[in-house]
């Protein structure tokens, strides 16, 4: 018995195995397919698109509300037995039971033609809301990844040092046993030796919440694996940025300006639409009824129809005050306009001059960790050799990945200003 339960153990174990190691597959993405993730899976990119939804359905409404409205209603009415007297002659009122439909039609209302081109308006903006919500996702997804790599770098960078200073703790050591060099030395060394252990740690969080950032703007898991396919230099060969640095900014490109166009053009429809409220509307009705219970004498028609005109005289100066409130409402937006015009020629102008200084950054940066690597290389074999002390080693030591980590830093300022750039064009290159 005990021996089959063990076959069947070891049978599941087997079924099991497959599906276990496919869920714990890491997903490799590049970041373009990142980005196509995230426009597709991003929450916040799924609200903005529920609400051009619901700006559809408000356009319906509108268009609805000028559309034959038909309604139909049933009456009982009872006099409870009352008996009219005419002369002496008594006269009993009869209950009374009516099936009435009814139907209306608008026949003319500006406020109800500016109203639906108003509708449809809001539904435009709700769209190019959209389009910048998603280009924001594009620009974060971009950061979080180019975070991702530039962490990753610096923590393979540190690893790979810590793993050759232990080494030259150990020979130290065996120096200091062989009585060729101080405690001292052995202890500079492992100081520096726990530094970059803890320095790795700190990379290898660091690395890990930038991740959690990236799951998070992707609509994954927390516990979803991933890997980025795309290596840092690769972003850092297209020299992209060469392009941008002389790209003419074309402002009608950007989401924000056609978002304020829109706006413009709404407050002006919102100040035809308060100016129609002096207009008369006009609409028109007709009512058939059929007599359930009926009185003796019945004098009221089946068929009822007619136009109604209502004519606005006076409403306490209502209307006035509205036209005016739509009035200042409409050069609001254009002094905004004319604001955010201003502060995006400005914008491009200080993005290129950040990018013009991260790009001599780079190219500095890129030569001189290549200096401190000469440096350190050589420091290292004259420590062999006894010809400097450990000092020397770890200061060497230090300034090599101080090299690294402002290189490191200098990449990703360098993409983070190319990307500001393509985020205002509305131009992204992956």
């Amino acid at each position: 018995m005990i021996q089959m339960k063990k076959r069947w153990i070891g049978l599941w174990a087997v079924l099991l195995l497959p599906s276990l190691v496919l869920a714990q597959e890491t997903e490799s993405l590049s970041l373009q397919q990142a980005v196509e993730y995230a426009v597709e899976h991003n929450k916040q990119l799924q609200v903005s698109r529920k609400e051009v939804d619901l700006y559809k359905q408000k356009v319906r409404e509108a268009v609805a509300s000028g559309l034959p409205q038909i309604n139909g209603t049933v009456n009982y009415n009872t006099n409870f037995g009352y008996e009219m007297n005419f002369g002496g002659n008594a006269i009993k009122m009869k209950d009374q039971s009516n099936l009435v439909g009814s139907v209306s039609q608008l026949l003319f209302s500006g406020q109800w033609i500016v109203n639906v081109q108003i509708s449809k308006i809001a539904e435009q903006l709700s769209m190019q809301q959209v389009d910048i919500t998603a280009l924001d996702i594009r620009e974060n997804i971009c950061n979080t990844y180019y975070a991702v790599l530039a962490g990753e770098r610096l923590k393979e960078i540190v690893s790979m040092n810590l793993k050759n200073l232990n080494e030259v703790y150990e020979h130290t050591r065996n120096m200091y046993e062989a009585g060729t060099v101080e405690i001292t030395d052995v202890d500079q060394i492992r100081i520096t030796v726990g530094l970059l252990k803890n320095s790795l740690s700190t990379l290898e969080r660091n690395v890990e919440l930038s991740y959690n950032l990236l799951r998070l703007q992707l609509g994954l898991t927390a516990d979803h694996a991933l890997r980025l396919s795309d290596p840092l230099d690769h972003f850092l060969d297209k020299e992209d940025y060469v392009k941008l640095a002389v790209q003419q900014f074309e402002i009608n490109n950007s989401p924000e300006f056609q978002v304020i166009q829109t706006q413009e053009e709404m407050n002006k429809k919102m100040v035809g639409l308060q100016k129609w409220a002096y207009a008369p509307t006009i609409s028109g009705q007709y009512s058939y009824t059929y007599k359930l219970l009926k009185p003796e004498l019945d004098m009221s028609p089946k068929h009822a129809a007619g136009v109604v005109m209502s004519i606005p005289l006076f409403s306490g100066f209502e209307r006035k005050s509205l036209v005016e409130q739509a009035k200042i409402g409409y050069e609001q937006t254009l002094l905004n306009k004319s604001l955010l015009e201003d502060q995006l020629y400005l914008n491009d102008k200080q993005y290129k001059f950040e990018l013009k200084n991260a790009t001599e950054n780079y190219s500095l940066q890129k030569e001189n960790i290549e200096l401190a690597k000469r440096v350190l290389e050589n420091i290292q074999r004259k420590y062999e050799f006894g010809a400097v002390s450990s000092l020397d080693l770890t200061q060497a030591n230090n300034n090599y990945l101080e090299a690294e980590n402002n290189y490191t830093n200098a990449c990703l300022t360098l993409l983070q200003a190319e990307l500001k750039l393509e985020r205002l064009y509305n131009e992204f290159s992956y």
